[in-house]
């Protein structure tokens, strides 16, 4: 092609311009005063894209970001150029570009590191692989027929003549592979990426084998394409390790830093909320008039945690509503920010990097990030309590005028607004003194920028900062201060209330309900203040650990950190081990001296009921049979199943005599390489998709017409061009994951056909279709690029739902059942360690790996991971759900979104219970009184029934969910916390009477050691070792019962529920006649049906 130069006037007008353009700074240089009204306006434009890039979220790490994901596939097009590289990549040099994009540069450099390695494993075995296919196919065409003639045909025709046999073999070699990669990839999700360059590998090795007629062809043929994909891997390595590396740990510490910053606002918003809750109009914060309340929440009456007021909701938000809206969204930040670090640290800790914290510190340092997230997430909960009391006693309908005012109302909320007082001091004091330690531990830690050196003026008498040496010990003082303090005013506010004992309740009367609400309140300001030691305590860990770090030289200098070879091998387990090891049968487990220990079901694997565990090495042979066959019948075998059926689809038209000239000239085997991309497990994300797909190659094909003739098809201004829109295109790629297939399809698209022209280019025309396809222009190739991508993407999504889809509602509602599963097996981890700790069983020590106590944790650990991963998990499927239509009744979306809502509250509070439990305290407590512990230990044991409905109810919903059965007809649980009321002391023959006397009965021991069973939930014993503890435990137990209710009430909505009863309406005239009825007055007539 010949290339068209620009005019000599174009030019000259070029650099006229440029002259001008150069000699305006130069006289705007004279700082006269006239020049100032320009600078203004500069500024004014500087300050308006300042903002305009604020909202675009275009900070210096995107940007860097954005540039380093552009530079492999530049410089792959870029070094094809060259004759030395365009020689031995012939015609496959635009798959360089493809593959160094498909490499993920962007990526940290754990992640890309292990990327890495399961490329470059997938790579070279489907290399193996596919020579295997290509020679058995060569094999079958030399038995099926003539090669002598081969030769003479070919320059006869210009093609190889079709065998029929030598395609056959390809085909059944390309459905196996994909059926069995893609297997691989539903079952380990790491593995996305490898399967993606093994299909790629794999579809075009076998829709050029029919072609073939040598085996150093094929040898040949696999060479270029094994060379192009190493060298694109090679090229995204080279810009992942070298230009702007990113490391692993890198990711940890920015994340750490906005935990810090998000721990701040947190602390900051929950301060303004509980000064609103101090008004007289506490009860109306939260909850809105009904009047504004529309669809199922203001059904339920509770908000959920993914609150989005619209903008009719605007003019109801008070200040205090605002704030508890902000803390909610700020709680979920931190809750996804927690998500992303549980998930980034593995890597941190497994790679080489030269830096100060090793890998044993990154895991103290997450673990006490997070140790200070849930005392935060607990205190939060205050909003969600204040909620379900204003629904309990009907404060949450919209007040009268002011003469029809309830004023036993207004007499309980002036109690309340009392009770929020008594939390303004202690709370400042721990905003403050959390505040500074989250500082303190940030700056030593180099998390936070330290600040500026002071003058030589500086005020020697000023305080500690945080940062300077010896803060650690005047934050201890402020919380010693804040703990002395909370202890004073809730011991007399307790005895104003009339809640210690030695009152006998005589000035109350038969005002029992009196005594009651100042008990609740009592247990609320005892969880409060819990919870504020505890994130109080949570700081100072950290700060003792910042400064332990400082102390022991680790913060003195950088060093190289190299992981240990166990950490390595559990990594490479990882990778591959799809069952976690929750049940791994150790002897020294067992040998614990003269202890033994009897471990329950809840440790043992699942369980097989149709088959006992295996006894001997035949049996264990049988059952690795057993798991072939499951694997081959398995979801994860059906969806590979299905990759190939639609790879099939397209790729027989390359395997047929009449279409396979076709199918080579048209390029359908990008069709099949998008199949083999684009290809998800469910219909929603398979909707979505096919509008991304098809949507980012449409920008493609528009981009590609800019890239190519904007600068009048001058390769380096081509180059360009594309490096700018590849640029573009990482933004969404980087800001916007949930738009990854369309950015993704969007610059694989316009790098190959820019790639594929510039490759024509190089090699020209005739080396370019010497593989029978022929050389198409940019106008005519970017439309069939654009038609192949639909197609492939029509393909995918036809046999996404066919023969049956596998719809994301049904996932979902798959995934919650197993949420409640993993959610009943967490309370009753809880439910055990709460009675270790309560009955001071001999569990031995948390830290000794071979103590129950450490099994328990690690059990309750790996629970806890997984309910983390499986709760953003819903959301992404609900997300997807709204894709897919309705066909036959609407989708009961309400209740889904509510029954993941509640999920997510249960959770909490299930966290917080089990943080309560295993946190130490760090002030030195004296002994515990034993026969305290037993009297409580009692109290634990008649409250089980709660505990045990709790688990049964959990149960239940999830085994009514994955099947579908309807549930029995379950009565409300019963509350923790009523039970426990039952023992409070009362005047009179209370309820509890009866149940205290079984207890007596039981046990009579309790009156001779001088401590009634009546009276140990009494003020008097909030000082002592586990009273605290347990009023977290019962409050957060009822609000547990209380979210069950309602999932009872939601999942009983969804599959029915068992219950034959019926009830009839009937009026006077049908109560008469039914007495006739029965008394056989209506026989006669009955007979007589002729008189009708």
């Amino acid at each position: 092609m010949s290339e068209s130069t620009p005019s000599p006037a174009g030019s000259s007008q070029q650099r006229q311009e440029e002259v001008e353009r150069h000699r305006q700074p130069q006289h705007s240089g004279s700082g006269s005063i006239s020049d100032r009204p320009a600078d203004g306006i500069g500024g004014v434009n500087k300050n308006k894209l300042s903002v305009l890039f604020a909202k675009a979220g275009l900070d210096a790490p995107t940007l860097m970001t954005m540039f380093k994901g552009s530079l492999p596939p530049i410089i792959g097009i870029a070094i094809y150029q060259s004759a030395g590289i365009s020689s031995v990549l012939q015609t496959v040099g635009y798959l360089t570009p493809i593959v160094s994009i498909l490499g993920l540069a962007i990526l940290p450099r754990g992640k890309y590191l292990q990327n890495l390695v399961l490329n470059l494993v997938a790579t070279c075995f489907a290399s193996a692989v596919c020579l295997l296919m290509l020679w058995s196919s060569i094999k079958a065409r030399e038995h099926t027929s003539d090669m002598t003639s081969i030769p003479s045909i070919v320059a006869a025709t210009g093609r190889t003549p079709y065998n029929s046999s030598q395609s056959a073999v390809c085909a059944v070699w390309l459905f196996a592979n994909i059926w069995f990669v893609n297997l691989l990839r539903a079952k380990m999700p790491s593995f996305n990426i490898p399967v993606i360059l093994y299909s790629i590998l794999t579809n075009i090795s076998a829709t050029f084998g029919p072609m073939m007629v040598s085996t150093a062809q094929a040898e040949a043929f696999l060479r270029e394409l094994l060379i192009a994909i190493l060298l694109g891997l090679a090229l995204a390595t080279g810009v992942s390790l070298f230009v702007i590396p990113i490391s692993s740990r890198r990711v940890v510490f920015a994340q750490a830093t906005s935990a810090l910053s998000l721990f701040q606002k947190t602390i900051a918003l929950q301060k303004e909320y509980l000064q609103g809750l101090e008004k007289e109009d506490v009860f109306d914060i939260g909850c809105q008039p009904a009047s504004v309340s529309k669809g199922y929440a203001s059904k339920r009456g509770r908000s959920s945690t993914n609150t989005t007021d619209g903008p009719a909701k605007e003019p109801y938000m008070t200040k205090e509503q605002r704030s508890a809206q902000a803390l909610r969204e700020v709680i979920g930040q931190i809750r996804e920010l927690a998500g992303k670090m549980h998930g980034d640290i593995k890597f941190a800790k497994r790679e080489i990097a030269w830096g100060k914290l090793e890998a044993h510190d990154l895991g103290e340092l997450s673990s006490l990030l997070r140790s200070i997230s849930i005392p935060l997430f607990g205190i939060a909960t205050i909003m969600d309590i204040f909620e379900r009391i204003v629904e309990a006693r009907g404060w949450n309908v919209a007040r009268g005028p002011a003469p029809n005012a309830d004023p036993e109302k207004d007499k309980g909320k002036r109690a309340w607004n009392e009770v929020m007082k008594q939390l303004h001091v202690p709370f400042e004091i721990l905003s403050e003194a959390i505040g500074q330690g989250l500082e303190h531990a940030g700056l030593i830690l180099e998390l936070l920028p330290a600040p500026k050196a002071s003058g030589s003026d500086a005020d020697v008498e000023a305080g500690l900062k945080p940062g300077d040496d010896g803060f650690a010990a005047l934050l201890d003082d402020k919380l010693r201060i804040l703990n002395s303090r909370k202890r004073e005013s809730l011991r007399s506010w307790a005895l104003e209330n009339g809640l210690y004992g030695d009152s006998k309740l005589s000035h109350f009367g038969t005002d029992d309900e009196h005594h009651h609400r100042g008990q609740v309140q009592l247990f609320i300001l005892l969880y409060m203040e819990q919870l504020m030691q505890a994130a109080g305590e949570a700081v100072q860990k950290l700060v003792v650990f910042a400064d332990r770090k400082v102390e022991d030289g680790t913060m003195k200098k950088n060093r190289l950190l190299i992981p240990s070879g166990r950490r390595l091998r559990k990594w490479v387990v990882g990778i591959l081990k799809d069952q976690d090891s929750t049940a791994e049968e150790s002897p020294d487990v067992l040998e614990r001296g003269a202890n033994v220990v009897h471990w329950g079901d809840g440790y043992g694997r699942k369980r097989d009921p149709e088959h006992l565990p295996a006894a001997n090495s035949w049996q264990r042979f049988g059952d690795g049979i057993r798991n072939v066959s499951k694997l081959v019948g398995s979801e994860e075998s059906f969806f590979g199943f299905r990759v190939a059926c639609a790879t099939l689809t397209v790729g027989i038209i390359g395997f047929l005599e009449q279409t396979q000239d076709f199918f080579q000239k048209q390029r359908l085997v990008w069709a099949m390489i998008i199949i083999a991309m684009g290809m998800t497990q469910t219909s929603g994300q398979s909707i979505f998709g096919f509008f991304c797909r098809v949507g980012g190659t449409a920008l493609a094909m528009a981009f590609s017409y800019v890239c190519w003739y904007i600068v009048d098809q001058k390769t380096p201004g081509v180059i360009l061009f594309l490096w700018l829109f590849i640029f573009i295109g990482y933004y969404f790629l980087v800001k916007y994951p949930r738009f990854t297939p369309a950015a993704m399809i969007s610059l694989v698209t316009q790098v190959l056909i820019i790639g594929y022209e510039l490759q024509v280019r190089r090699i020209g025309a005739a080396a370019a279709e010497r593989t029978g396809q022929p050389f198409y222009p940019t106008y005519e190739l970017a439309p069939y690029r654009l038609a192949t991508v639909a197609g492939g993407c029509l393909v995918a999504f036809f046999w996404t739902i066919f023969p049956s889809p596998v719809t994301d509602r049904a996932w979902m509602r798959r995934d919650l059942g197993a949420t409640m599963y993993l959610l009943a097996n967490y309370f009753s981890v809880i439910n055990t360690a709460m009675k270790a700790l309560i009955s001071d069983a001999s569990g031995g020590d948390i830290r000794v790996e071979t103590s129950p106590t450490h099994k328990l944790h690690k059990v309750r650990q790996k629970i806890y991971g997984k309910l983390t991963l499986l709760l953003p998990s819903l959301k992404t499927h609900a997300d997807f759900q709204k894709w897919e239509p309705d066909v036959g009744g609407k989708f009961p979306r309400e209740l889904y979104e509510d029954i993941i809502s509640r999920s997510t509250r249960i959770m909490t509070y299930l966290t917080l219970m089990s943080y309560i439990l295993t946190r130490e305290p760090r002030e030195h407590q004296s002994p515990p009184d034993p026969e305290w512990l037993r009297a409580l230990g009692h109290v634990v044991e008649g409250i089980s029934p709660a505990h045990h409905a709790i688990l049964s109810t959990l149960t239940l919903l999830s085994n009514s969910l994955l099947s579908g059965q309807s549930l029995p007809v379950l009565p409300p649980l019963p509350r923790p916390s009523e039970m426990a009321r039952q023992l409070l002391p009362r005047d009179g023959n209370g309820a509890g009477q009866a149940l205290l006397a079984t207890w007596d009965n039981q046990d009579t021991q309790e009156s001779s050691i001088g401590i009634q069973i009546p009276d140990i939930l009494d003020a008097r014993n909030m000082e002592q070792k586990g009273y605290a503890e347990f009023v977290v435990l019962q409050v957060c137990g009822t609000l547990i019962a209380s979210d069950i209710d309602g999932l009872v009430e939601s999942v009983g909505s969804l599959v029915g529920v068992v219950d034959f009863s019926f009830t009839v309406d009937m009026s006077d005239s049908s109560v008469e006649s039914l007495s006739k009825i029965s008394r056989g007055e209506f026989e006669a007539p009955i007979k007589g049906d002729k008189n009708d």
